[in-house]
């Protein structure tokens, strides 16, 4: 069965709605013909004035008609879109009950509510309180709302404020019927929200009391940039605060941008805007409080929209100062609750002593990163910022999968309480399990080929090349030494230089770091050093292996990192250096050895999807510079098993941040017409 099929299964409700829509449309041939002129709509249609007359039974009638043609559009589709999500996240019986109890209390309530308003002297409510109307809108508003809270954060909080401002905006610029209807319908459905889906709010929790104060904080400057474009596009329509649109959309401009700022900066807990912000609203409302005075002598019709605005600024001053301590952060400040005593060599004592959760992990000890360690719980996180997003390297050093899985969470609420978002790169299934668990996006990045040493033999057809690599080198008299560079004699480290250089040359781009070491890391004493020699004592090529601790300290694996050959070598050099390294390490008792992960290659034969199809067209644009793909296919010569890495992110809406934030780890030194170079040299 289709997934359409499948999806139709399981919104009875949804469609049956539709189809007795559509059915009563062609009877009452409103489908092709205004129905508000139809002999029909005074006995079915809802409002005031029909309850005034004792028709009691128009809020179920006429929720299945659309006033013109053109309303089935929005009216059936969006019932089918909306209610259809409902249905597919509460369940039918569920969904049925909400749309039935939010469409009655809509039309019911704002029919009351009209009704008693129009006895004032508000003209706009005289108006509305007459008027009829059909439609299902008011039970869909409710339905979506109540099925938002069944998402996880961040995008529960994100489209619920979408609804919201949809509900609040469409009453303060419109305000017909409809407006108010959907407007009680969505507190109906608010007011559902706790006795249907229960939701965890996640705000006892001091990082999520602050966490709030900022979206609360940008959520008011965000709404304010949306009237103002509202009300610079908008003709002036007669709403419930008066003559609300028809601005002069250039004189806004400031307004809109000066808004946005201080969202986002909020948003951050950023200190300088959080000043900007109350500076800008107490001179908001002092002016308010002198419209208001001019409003009572003179403009009395101003007076409803006045009111409402020097509330809303009066509500953002004192959310400002009452929760002032949310905003502390300051542009370049790290991250909160971190140890700034913790230095490389804390790192590199913590790894041995917790042992490597992932054989890439002595990376976390480089240089270029920095390290935030809480000291509760036990270990730490190897992190980057660029643009906004703290990018950790590898999976949390901790102890063991528990102590992992805290300092996850830690490192997470800690980048939220500094306004930054986090994510983790090249991490194991394990961390990205957790991130399944938490409902956080995982995208594999990269394979990782591992060799199991215990029975490391290079017999059989699947390892003629390693055969051949060594043999030959044999007969030339070409050997693999295993050492430390620092040992090595300043003629042998004067040709490793001069390789790396030659490596160096024939790329465009500079050298990538963050994942990537070089000579530098290579010169580590813990670090151990291949080199291809011959007779001569000219060195053919180099590769470098990093450790891998058990929790202890004891070695029991080794990580691949640099490999770099002569322009003009042996040819079978980078297979020689492996194969030998690898009979070495499984002599010495090691259990497996790492060729490390190969960016954004992947095995198996299925298309990729989605995310995974941009990483894959990614790969091919960027293989003529680092050639990825190569380097993954000759890593298959030693028959080594594919480890998934991953990139997990909390936020997937973060996404195009991180891939920025991520080019910045990999070429921090790269400037645009470096980019713009190898963009042209990859024609």
């Amino acid at each position: 069965m289709s997934w359409l099929g499948r999806t139709a299964r399981r919104i009875p409700f949804t469609l049956g709605v539709v189809a007795t829509m559509l059915v009563l449309g062609l009877v009452s041939q409103a489908l092709w013909s205004p129905f508000e002129d139809s002999d029909w709509f005074e006995s079915v249609a809802f409002g005031a004035p029909a309850f005034a007359e004792g028709r009691w039974w128009t809020p179920v009638t006429g929720s299945f008609f659309a006033l013109l043609p053109w309303e089935y559009v929005p009216v059936a589709g969006g019932f089918l879109v909306l209610v259809g999500f409902a249905e597919l996240r509460l369940g039918t019986r569920r969904a049925a009950l909400v749309t039935a109890v939010c469409q009655l209390t809509g039309v019911v309530g704002s029919a009351l509510l009209l009704a008693f308003l129009a006895r004032t002297t508000w003209t706009w409510a005289q108006h509305t309180s007459q008027v009829l109307d059909v439609g299902f809108s008011a039970g869909a508003v409710g339905a979506v709302t109540v099925a938002l809270w069944t998402l996880r954060p961040p995008w529960r909080g994100r489209l619920s404020a979408v609804v919201a401002a949809y509900v609040l905006v469409s009453v303060v610029f419109f305000g017909g019927i409809a407006d108010v209807e959907h407007l009680v319908g969505w507190l109906a459905a608010l007011a559902l929200v706790p006795v249907v889906v229960h939701p965890s709010l996640g705000l006892r929790a001091p990082a999520g009391r602050v966490r709030l104060a900022r979206v609360q904080a940008a959520g008011y400057f965000g709404i304010s940039a949306l009237i103002t474009v509202l009300a610079g596009f908008a003709t002036a329509a007669e709403g419930p605060l008066g003559t609300v649109g028809g601005g002069d959309w250039p004189t806004g401009l400031l307004s809109v941008v000066v808004d946005l700022v201080l969202a986002v900066g909020l948003l951050r807990g950023r200190r300088l805007w959080w000043r900007v912000a109350l500076v800008l609203t107490t001179i908001s409302l002092v002016l308010l409080s002198l419209l208001l005075v001019a409003a009572v002598v003179a403009e009395p019709d101003e007076l409803p929209l006045v009111v409402v605005m020097l509330l809303l600024d009066a509500g953002a001053l004192v959310l400002l100062v009452a929760r002032r301590h949310a905003f502390r952060n300051r542009r370049g400040a790290g991250l909160a609750g971190t140890d700034d005593t913790f230095d490389q060599e804390d790192a590199r004592e913590t790894l041995v002593r917790l042992g490597a959760g992932q054989r890439l992990a002595w990376m976390t000890t480089w240089d270029g990163s920095q390290r935030w360690a809480p000291g509760t719980p036990d270990g730490y996180v190897t992190h980057q910022v660029h643009s906004g997003v703290a990018v950790g390297l590898t999976d949390p050093v901790g102890d063991g999968p528990e102590g992992r899985a805290e300092l996850t969470d830690a490192f997470v609420a800690a980048a939220r309480h500094s306004g930054l978002t986090a994510c983790f790169f090249s991490c194991s299934a394990e961390l990205a399990d957790l991130a399944a668990e938490r409902g956080w996006t995982t995208v594999q990045v990269a394979e990782e080929a591992v060799v199991d040493l215990p029975d490391l033999e290079f017999r059989g057809k699947k390892w003629q090349d390693v055969r051949t690599a060594l043999n030959q080198a044999r007969k030339q008299g070409i050997e693999h030494r295993l050492t430390h560079l620092a040992d090595e004699p300043p003629a042998i480290r004067d040709q490793v230089r001069g390789i790396s250089a030659a490596w160096l040359g024939d790329s465009d781009l500079p050298e990538m770091a963050f994942t990537l070491g070089g000579l530098r890391e290579a010169s580590d004493p813990a670090v151990r050093v291949g080199l291809a020699v011959d007779t001569d004592g000219r060195v053919h090529g180099v590769t470098s292996w990093l450790p891998v601790h058990a929790p202890g300290g004891k070695v029991v694996g080794w990580t691949l990192d640099v490999m770099r050959r002569a322009p003009d070598s042996f040819r079978y050099t980078m297979e020689l250096l492996i194969a030998s390294a690898l009979t070495t390490f499984r002599d010495e008792g090691a259990v497996e050895a790492s060729l490390s992960g190969s960016p954004l290659a992947r095995s198996g034969d299925a298309d990729p999807q989605g995310i995974d199809a941009v990483l894959s067209q990614l790969s091919a644009t960027l293989e003529p510079l680092y050639g990825f793909s190569s380097l993954h296919r000759f890593k298959l010569k030693f028959q080594p098993r594919s480890v998934p890495l991953y990139l997990v992110v909390p936020d997937p809406a973060a996404l195009p941040l991180v891939g920025i934030a991520l080019v910045r780890c990999y070429l921090p030194a790269a400037r645009a017409r470096d980019l713009l170079a190898a963009a042209r040299s990859t024609r």
